[in-house]
């Protein structure tokens, strides 16, 4: 009985700590899976966050926010260029935290490090650990993206912290290249769409310009050849047709240096405030002058409508309308040319009583893509390759542009500009 006691404290005893070991492992366990769930959530976050991202800058903006506020530590966000890495990185400071550190030549020079070699380097690691920021290297499948780095004011960064670090810089890569990639999908698409304009432009002027051509060069042949038996009447007919070809050329030439005038590379044009009644005034006594006897209702709004626009490039859109209407309509029609405003917009309208728009080409009418050029709708002699021309000022413009056929007979133009410049543009 004596010895039994002890023994029984004993077992006792050793039942008590194991239950107690036990009691801290499975805590232990249970803190480790809820900070496994919660990352995990946090992961998934990101991932949405980035998913809806339409930027590198929206990118660079979101990694750094979720990663500084994940690990409360400042961080800055290195893209890569061509061979090395941009020189301005993009900060993110938390609770006021120093981000003076990063801007030290001795850290640039490990993120340097960090993506020539493609390894981690910095406070905590055998590489450059007298550095006062940790660089994590954003790689994929087309090489290092970017490099993360975090500040170590705090202390070293835990082994598992770096381990879900890699995790996040995983999908930040992802989400870099997939912008990457859309990108280089964007700027094929531009290349792509350059050279088809710039092939059917060719294809275009090479058709418009033969009959007027061919029209002078056999007119004033005949009045070379045969000057002296050509009667008066027939011989001022000659002239005519002569003239007429030749002013065609020169509305041509007036669209193809429009659209020079343009800037190819990022397609915008210097805008300037100008009055829609004085626009609408110099178009008006340009059509005037050729077709005096045209009958044109003009409907502005009272208000003075003032809109952002190259005044010149608007003008010769409306030329082109203009001398669209009147030559697929009748000499005794009326043309009306509208000008409102409707919330942010500037509409124009210039509307015809003529047959209307064959409902095969409405598709076509902007564009000079038809397999059968003459039977394009801005084909006809006066027009050209007009109308493809005014979607591409209007375009540059960042304006709408439509054609539609009327209920009381006849086509419809209609174009919108906006009241106000678009962030970022020139004016």
């Amino acid at each position: 009985k004596e010895i039994g006691y002890p023994v029984t404290f004993l077992i006792m005893l050793v039942v008590a700590l194991t239950t107690s070991a036990l009691t801290v492992r499975i805590k232990a366990q249970v803190n480790q899976a809820i900070e496994r769930e919660q990352r995990t959530t946090k992961l998934y976050e990101i991932n949405q966050k980035l998913l809806a991202a339409g930027s590198l800058q929206e990118i660079v903006q979101l990694a750094s926010e979720s990663i500084a506020g994940i690990y409360e530590r400042s961080t800055i966000f290195y893209l890569a260029g061509t061979d090395r890495l941009e020189e301005k990185g993009f900060y993110y400071t938390v609770n006021g935290e120093d981000t003076a550190v990063f801007k030290a030549a001795a850290e640039k020079e490990v993120a340097d490090w960090v993506f020539r070699n493609q390894k981690e380097a910095g406070c905590g690691t055998d590489t450059f650990h007298g550095a006062h920021g940790f660089y994590l290297p954003v790689g994929s499948a087309q090489g290092i993206g970017a490099v993360i780095g975090l500040s170590c004011a705090k202390g070293k960064l835990s082994h598992e912290n770096r381990l879900f670090l890699r995790l996040v810089s995983s999908q930040v890569a992802l989400a870099l290249e997939r912008q990457r990639l859309w990108e280089d999908q964007q700027r094929i698409l531009v290349e792509s769409e350059k050279e088809i304009t710039r092939s059917n432009l060719l294809r275009a002027i090479s058709h418009d310009l033969r009959t007027p051509l061919t029209g002078i060069l056999g007119a004033s042949s005949v009045m070379t050849e045969n000057d002296s038996q050509i009667e008066p009447a027939t011989r001022k007919k000659l002239i005519e047709n002569i003239r007429d070809d030749a002013q065609w050329l020169l509305r041509m030439v007036e669209n193809l240096l429009s659209v020079t005038r343009i800037n190819q590379g990022t397609a915008n044009v210097t805008k300037t405030p100008e009055i829609v009644e004085e626009i609408i005034g110099v178009a008006l006594s340009r059509i005037r002058k050729h077709f005096p006897e045209r009958k044109i209702l003009v409907n502005v709004t009272p208000d003075l409508l003032t809109v952002p626009m190259d005044g010149t490039l608007i003008s010769q859109v409306l030329i082109n309308l203009l001398e669209n209407a009147i030559k697929h309509s009748s000499g005794d029609s009326e043309i009306k040319l509208t000008a409102v405003q409707e919330r942010e917009w500037a509409v124009f309208e210039v509307a015809d009583q003529g047959s209307g728009i064959p409902e095969d080409d409405l598709p076509y009418l902007f564009t000079s893509q038809l397999p059968d050029i003459p039977k394009r709708s801005d084909s006809n002699r006066g027009m050209g390759i007009g109308l493809s021309i005014c979607m591409t000022i209007v375009k540059a413009h960042q304006g709408k542009m439509e054609a539609y056929n009327t209920e009381t007979g006849g086509a419809t133009f209609r174009f919108l500009l906006p009241m106000n410049n678009p962030k970022g543009e020139q004016s």
